[in-house]
């Protein structure tokens, strides 16, 4: 087996600089911010899993634990003995990578910062078919994923038939696998075993396409885009939404059903350009764009103003907002900057 690479638990871009900073609360004292962390270094014994893990890492196998009385089988192997059948041994059997959502996954998007370069994210449990066509009688917590941009709603329900894929670099842990709905995957993909996750065609959400715009849908976008231009003129004047898009560089094409336009974050500074954007870092896709407007007249209110619509992220839990891959960084940044203008009544 090859030497694999040390990385810290927690990333090194997940960790707060040290430092102090002085800021003015909004009763107009001066306060200070310190930057700190609080971690505990422990290690877990995978015990008796320690057999199913290996199984994963070194042979793309699932193993699970059947009651030879009973017939009840169980992934992952949390029993040694069946409590139903007087504790008799249980024996361990192979199942397929191929079953069925229990139910509706769970995506999460705010996370502590192990996870926080990973969101959105979506976990979900799978029932398994043995392979004589039988499901397991329980259900393993899994990531499900998409090859059609980041998690979003409305990709997996209860019951959806699924296939387990296997990461490159597997380490015996949970995250060696995840689930793919097979309607995105082919035949011969779905019937091979194991799956590598070097053979599935990612971020196709270039893929969905648009009808021909309206003529209300183009007018729609203009409106975005002065929009957007008027936004970037008021992040100059507001040290705290200078401070939102600080340190951070991203090229995002957005997509929508009147026309596509461009968001450049640039360290501080907001541009936007009309039309296609080559290459861009990020690509967000959005049927109607005057939903876009309401975030955008929040960030244009003068100051006192009530803050009504929702934000950015709120579009991409449920659905509305598709982004190309796993990355929210921009969005939560984006976000914050309606409020900061009203701290600094911009």
């Amino acid at each position: 087996m090859k030497e694999r690479v040390r990385k810290p638990v927690i990333p090194l871009e997940m960790m707060p600089e040290a430092g102090m900073r002085e800021v003015t609360g909004q009763d107009g004292k001066s306060y200070l911010l310190r930057n700190d962390a609080m971690f505990t270094g422990v290690q877990h014994a995978q015990g008796e899993f320690s057999e199913f893990f290996l199984a994963l890492r070194d042979e793309c196998r699932i193993l699970g634990h059947r009651c030879p009385e009973c017939r009840h089988l169980i992934i992952p192997p949390f029993m040694q003995r069946c409590a139903s059948c007087n504790f008799v041994q249980m024996t361990k059997e192979y199942v397929t990578d191929t079953g069925v959502l229990l139910a509706s996954p769970v995506i999460t998007i705010f996370a502590p910062s192990r996870f926080k370069d990973q969101v959105p994210f979506g976990t979900g449990r799978v029932c398994l078919q043995t392979p004589d066509g039988a499901l397991t009688d329980t259900a393993m917590l899994v990531r499900v994923r998409t090859t059609r941009g980041a998690i979003r709603p409305g990709i997996y329900r209860k019951g959806t038939p699924v296939k387990l894929v296997f990461a490159e670099e597997r380490r015996g842990e949970i995250l060696d696998l995840f689930a793919l709905p097979q309607s995105e995957l082919t035949a011969e993909q779905i019937a091979r075993s194991p799956l590598m996750e070097s053979e599935i065609e990612w971020e196709r959400l270039s893929e969905i396409e648009f009808e021909e715009p309206t003529p209300a849908m183009r007018q729609a976008v203009q409106e975005v885009i002065r929009g957007f231009r008027a936004l970037a003129e008021k992040i100059q004047q507001s040290p705290r939404a200078r401070a939102n898009l600080a340190h951070w560089r991203r090229a995002v094409r957005v997509r929508t059903g009147g026309g596509t336009f461009g968001l450049i974050l640039d360290n501080e500074r907001l541009e936007v350009r009309e039309g296609d954007l080559p290459n861009p870092d990020l690509v967000w896709t959005i049927e109607d764009p005057s939903i876009l407007l309401r975030w955008l007249h929040d960030g244009l209110k003068g100051p006192g103003e009530e803050l009504e619509s929702p934000p950015l992220t709120d579009l991409v839990m449920e659905g509305t907002l598709w982004l190309d891959r796993t990355e929210l960084e921009t969005i939560t940044r984006l976000d914050r900057i309606p409020r900061s203008l009203q701290r600094d009544r911009v």
